[in-house]
Parts: C-alpha cells; sequence; structure tokens
C-alpha cells in the first residue's frame, strides 16, 4: 500500500566547487522549485532541505536562496544523510524520499566529536561512513536518486555504486535541466515505487 505523504530531503552541495563550476544559481533554483511544489500542491508532504559542505545543516528556504558562495574546503555527505534519516525517522508514516545534488566525491566526515574531518583524496574511513549511512536511508525505505553535476569520472563511479545498494537512481542533466529533474523524480516517488518520471540517466 502507497504512503499518502512523503518526508522529502533535499540534500544540496554548497563546497567551493560548486560556485566555481556555475552551479550555485541553478542550484538554489532547483530548491525554490521543489519549495513551492511541496508548499502550494503537496501541503501535506514535509520538506527539509540540507546544505553540505564541510558541514551539513538544515536551512530554510529564504536562508537557502540568500546564501553566498563561501570558501568551504569539504563534501560532507556523510553529516547531510545523518540529518536526512534523523527527518526521515521523525515522521514514521511517510514515504522517505531522498534527493541529493552534488558534484564531488565526498571528501568530509563527521566524527563522534561532532568535528568535521576532510581528506582529499576521500579517505576509505570517509567513503565507508557514508555508504554506511546511505544503506541506513535504504533501511528506513527511501526512494533515493543521486543528481550527479559534472564530468568527474571519480564522481560517476562513487554514485553509480551508491545507487546499487539502495536500489536507486542516477541522474546526470545538464545544469538547465536540474530542477526539472528534481521535481520530476519527486513526482515520480509519489507514485508507484519505480515509477518513471520521464528522466533518463
Amino acid at each position: 500500500e502507497a504512503r499518502t505523504r512523503a518526508a522529502v530531503a533535499l540534500l544540496v552541495d554548497t563546497s567551493f566547487s560548486m560556485a566555481m563550476d556555475g552551479r550555485w544559481v541553478p542550484m538554489k533554483r532547483t530548491a525554490l522549485a521543489l519549495h513551492q511544489l511541496v508548499s502550494t500542491r503537496f501541503r501535506g508532504d514535509h520538506l527539509q532541505l540540507i546544505s553540505f559542505g564541510r558541514h551539513a545543516r538544515v536551512v530554510g528556504i529564504e536562508e537557502l536562496t540568500a546564501l553566498d558562495a563561501f570558501y568551504d574546503k569539504g563534501t560532507n555527505l556523510h553529516h547531510g544523510l545523518l540529518l536526512a534519516n534523523r527527518f526521515f525517522r521523525k515522521h514514521p508514516s511517510a514515504q522517505p524520499v531522498l534527493l541529493i545534488v552534488t558534484d564531488g566525491e565526498p571528501t568530509a566526515h563527521l566524527e563522534g566529536s561532532g568535528q568535521a574531518a576532510f581528506s582529499y583524496p576521500p579517505h576509505p574511513r570517509t567513503l565507508a561512513l557514508t555508504v554506511a549511512e546511505l544503506e541506513a536511508s535504504g533501511r528506513l525505505g527511501a526512494q533515493v536518486s543521486i543528481f550527479r553535476l559534472g564530468e568527474d569520472p571519480g564522481l560517476a563511479r562513487f554514485v553509480d555504486s551508491l545507487a546499487r545498494r539502495v536500489d536507486g537512481r542516477v541522474v546526470a542533466p545538464e545544469l538547465d535541466d536540474l530542477g526539472a529533474a528534481v521535481v520530476g523524480s519527486y513526482l515520480g516517488s509519489r507514485g508507484p515505487r519505480g515509477s518513471s518520471s520521464g528522466y533518463a540517466d
């Protein structure tokens, strides 16, 4: 039986490469489009926006759209996933939907002390913790879509392996199509599991 409400976590990469490569404004427009859709057409759904650079944090739409690019060394997807899973557990009767927008491999993770550990190239511990937290999302029943920006082959291999672990999907949209791809994935997640949203890899 399909759940009638969704708990949607949109994780957006705010590492400095997003700004350097012209992805900052499309990322903001994407978050705004999804927020607008949920708040007007799917008011029963819960949406949480999570930014992740060296650390991850929950942000409001006004804060995110006003956010200026800043030098922040690290892509801490591990911390972002921790926050997303906390959000999903707060809404146990809703279908978890995990949407990740990123342009780089994870290069930071959260230690038990709350400090972020950074390493480039990515440290095996960072990758292992990120994978473990995504698998926790899978155990919560999350429908996972990862939106890969850019042509980095290391990122492509990593996100493909992530998606396979949780029966998720990877989309590699052009920047101009990012918002439509994310919104389409969200709409597709509200139908039967695995239904097509009209966007191919």
